[in-house]
């Protein structure tokens, strides 16, 4: 088994289809939402499920990957979903999942995004009062305007607003850096951006990357995955950028378009033999 390369798996029924899916894939780690974009709600699960869940977990995955998802906001100035966060996490941590990947959000309710990044340290800070022992992952996202945690900058001001700073990691997600306008397909890029990231994170707090193509234009903007190899980064190009040597040791994770597990095997195999 490859160790370093995982996936997103759609959740669709059950904890039952989420682990034979992880089968068929042969995956060391995957990740999922436990929120159905179409429910907006947490799904159901019986405690037999769950006990037959952490049986194979135990022996099967060290760590696991819960992405939280998009109903929580916690850079608004209002209603910022908290509550609904705490109760993604219960439930992952009852299913015994690592690692919590978090879109830090938009600055709804302010004029520009000093006042959501604020809101964003407040709220980490409460988290981690409240919780001890779990792994929160910032993701990088592509959108302008307020949002925030687009632009990576953004991350090192929150760093300084945090009271435990060395709770937060973060994840990097190729598409989306190079939708907001991150430059990553030529060796100079790459090592630009890289040199970038050092410089506002710290290379030692990325944990995960997410490696996405995408066919949109450089800056654009629009968050649309394409399979690697079929968008404008291109396959030679995220090749480099995760077997560049500060990277090389990082977790990769997938998250294609909706495929088939032997259309997903045909792209998985692709970059485990990188």
């Amino acid at each position: 088994m490859h160790t370093r390369v995982g996936v997103h798996i759609r959740m669709r029924s059950s904890l039952t289809e989420l682990l034979q899916r992880a089968d068929s894939l042969d995956l060391p780690f995957f990740q999922c939402f436990f929120v159905p974009q179409e429910t907006g709600k947490l799904i159901q699960v019986t405690n037999e499920e769950v006990r037959a869940f952490l049986k194979v977990r135990r022996t099967r995955f060290k760590d696991l990957y819960c992405h939280v998802s998009y109903w929580v906001n916690l850079s608004s100035l209002g209603n910022n979903g908290f509550p609904q966060l705490r109760r993604e996490i219960n439930f992952a941590k009852r299913l015994e999942f690592t690692h919590f990947v978090l879109h830090a959000g938009n600055a709804k309710g302010a004029i520009n995004k000093n006042p959501g990044i604020d809101a964003l340290a407040r709220s980490l800070n409460d988290l981690f009062e409240q919780e001890r022992d779990i792994s929160v992952l910032l993701e990088n996202s592509c959108h302008g305007n307020l949002a925030v945690g687009s632009d990576i900058t953004d991350f090192k001001w929150l760093l300084e607003k945090i009271d435990k700073p060395e709770r937060i990691n973060f994840c990097i997600d190729t598409a989306h850096a190079h939708s907001f306008g991150y430059a990553i397909t030529t060796l100079e890029d790459q090592k630009n951006f890289i040199n970038f990231l050092d410089e506002t994170i710290g290379i030692d707090r990325i944990k995960l990357i997410h490696l996405n193509d995408t066919a949109e234009h450089l800056g654009c903007r629009i968050d649309r995955h394409s399979i690697i190899g079929q968008g404008i980064i291109g396959e030679d190009a995220l090749k480099n950028f995760i077997m560049h040597p500060q990277l090389e040791h990082i977790p990769l994770l997938l998250e294609l378009p909706d495929l088939s597990v032997e259309d997903e095997l045909v792209v998985l195999n692709k970059v485990r033999e990188w």
